[in-house]
């Protein structure tokens, strides 16, 4: 997932673009789908959700007689095909992931946890990769008004417990439990920092109740 929202920086855009390369590197394995989905004002629409498919090319079966040498050449050929079949995956992610668009207004982050559940419906694991400041700007829930950035835990899991409840209204039942891991890549130099003190708590919370029963690694460019 993509922040595309205004406070995003071009300099931000970089350093997660190899990020992103270096993450696809160690864990894009064959047969993997990558789903990218931007963060913005239609977070949770039907639309924002880009598929991508890599499932490593065929062996050609042979029945002729091969030499030992003839099988390592037919092996190193393969595995070049398997590179570039994988590095054009990879690069047509990276493309689509980071294309330039409009700036957002608003920052819909904790909405996607539904469209994220329908999408788990179809796999037997997941893992969970953010790009963004985390600091949620839209009509479901604004971070900069009230009593934002959270003046403590308790705040924080109260307000999260809250808003997880009218998610489920507003959708079937949320399951994150099929998600293995979650990192959250946030600016080195972000505009807020004292949102950070508390504001985990708040994903969190979100997570949990979802049935994801990992962790999420907070970590800055």
């Amino acid at each position: 997932m993509k922040d595309k929202s205004a406070s995003v920086s071009a300099t931000d855009t970089e350093k997660e673009t190899k990020h992103l390369k270096g993450y696809l590197a160690q864990y894009m394995a064959e047969n993997t789908d990558v789903v990218v989905m931007d963060i913005n004002s239609n977070s949770n629409s039907r639309t924002n959700a880009k598929w991508f498919y890599y499932k490593a090319p065929k062996r050609q079966v042979s029945t002729r007689n091969k030499t030992k040498k003839q099988d390592e050449l037919d092996e190193v050929m393969y595995q070049e095909k398997v590179h570039k079949t994988l590095q054009a995956t990879q690069k047509r992610i990276i493309t689509t992931m980071f294309a330039k668009t409009p700036p957002s207004q608003e920052t819909a982050i904790v909405e996607l946890v539904s469209p994220i559940s329908e999408i788990l419906k179809d796999y037997d694991k997941a893992s969970v990769l953010i790009y963004s400041d985390l600091i949620q700007e839209s009509g479901f829930r604004n971070f900069t008004k009230g009593q934002w950035a959270m003046p403590n835990k308790k705040y924080a899991v109260d307000v999260a417990t809250k808003d997880f409840e009218r998610l489920q209204q507003q959708s079937s039942e949320i399951d994150l439990s099929k998600i293995s891991f979650v990192d959250v890549v946030t600016p080195n130099n972000p505009k807020n920092e004292k949102y950070y003190v508390n504001m985990p708590f708040y994903f969190d919370t979100i997570f949990t109740l979802g049935k994801y029963n990992g962790t999420i690694d907070w970590k800055k460019l």
